[in-house]
């Protein structure tokens, strides 16, 4: 088996002209080091990203924040930048897994993969991310992330490509913050059963615009519609928490198949909107 370790984009150009169908890239390697050790995949040739500048930063672009491809989910926990506007990738960061899959797994991975349940994917919807993307051709493209993920398990990546880095544009309002709340079945290192992302620009404890977006319940992310019309121009109180969970549990009765904890899932609907709602309080 092939390996390769870029030290620039120049180097991973040229390495991405070595890959087939077969090959795979390695980011933090939480998922695909089980399937190699289970003998699950039998690669030809593994590219590692981690010497990669670009990949392995989170810093500013003028109005857009850049988060490299490689970055850890304990090194978004930590980052001054991600709080206030984007406290959700903070919240679903700090959730994932255990300490040691923290320190490895990164939102590159997270995103690639394109698992129903992955808790970053909700936040990248509801911030309409862009994907900053090298091929062997020898350039960067930019992809909208719900361009990207077309399905389960898929996306529009080719094998000689590879995600570098996520590009979000930073709300202009002062008054807005993001908030994420995960349910699972136990607390910790456990997959998403419903995972809610929340934008609100709130003023005078009044909600002056509101983006909602829901994982776990479908393939793809779910935004919340008719509950950021419910929330404009309220206060977030009990009656408010209740319309909002009514709109979230009949979402789940309309779009997830009973086999997957459905009825489960509605009955948990009000105590996740209550719960990230509370957030903003």
């Amino acid at each position: 088996m092939k390996n390769f370790m870029p030290n620039s984009l120049s180097e991973l150009y040229s390495d991405l002209a070595n890959l087939t169908p077969a090959s795979k890239v390695i980011g933090g390697g939480t998922d695909l080091v089980m399937h190699l050790n289970a003998g699950r995949v039998e690669p030809d040739a593994l590219l590692y990203l981690e010497n990669i500048e670009e990949t392995r930063t989170i810093k500013m672009d003028g109005d857009t924040l850049v988060i490299g491809a490689g970055v850890t989910m304990n090194e978004m926990v930590n980052s001054e930048l991600l709080k206030g506007k984007f406290q959700s990738i903070i919240d679903a960061a700090g959730d994932v897994g255990s300490e040691q899959i923290r320190n490895s797994g990164t939102i590159g991975g997270n995103i690639a993969n394109a698992s129903p349940a992955g808790d970053l994917i909700p936040i990248m919807f509801m911030m309409d991310a862009v994907l900053v993307i090298a091929s062997s051709e020898g350039a960067l493209k930019k992809v909208a992330i719900k361009d990207f993920i077309v399905g389960p398990g898929k996306t529009t990546l080719g094998h000689n490509e590879v995600i570098i880095a996520v590009r979000l544009a930073v709300p202009k309002s002062d008054k807005y913050i993001s908030r994420f709340v995960k349910l699972g079945s136990r607390k910790k290192v456990t997959i998403s059963r419903i995972c809610v992302s929340m934008g609100l620009e709130i003023e005078d404890e009044v909600i002056k615009s509101a983006s909602v977006y829901v994982g776990s319940i479908s393939i793809l992310p779910i935004k919340l519609e008719d509950a950021e019309k419910i929330m404009i121009g309220k206060k977030i109180d009990h009656e408010l928490k209740m319309a909002v969970a009514k709109v979230l549990s009949d979402k789940i009765m309309e779009v997830t198949p009973e086999k997957f904890d459905r009825d489960y899932k509605v009955w948990a609907s009000k105590g996740v909107i209550a719960d990230v709602l509370e957030c903003f309080q």
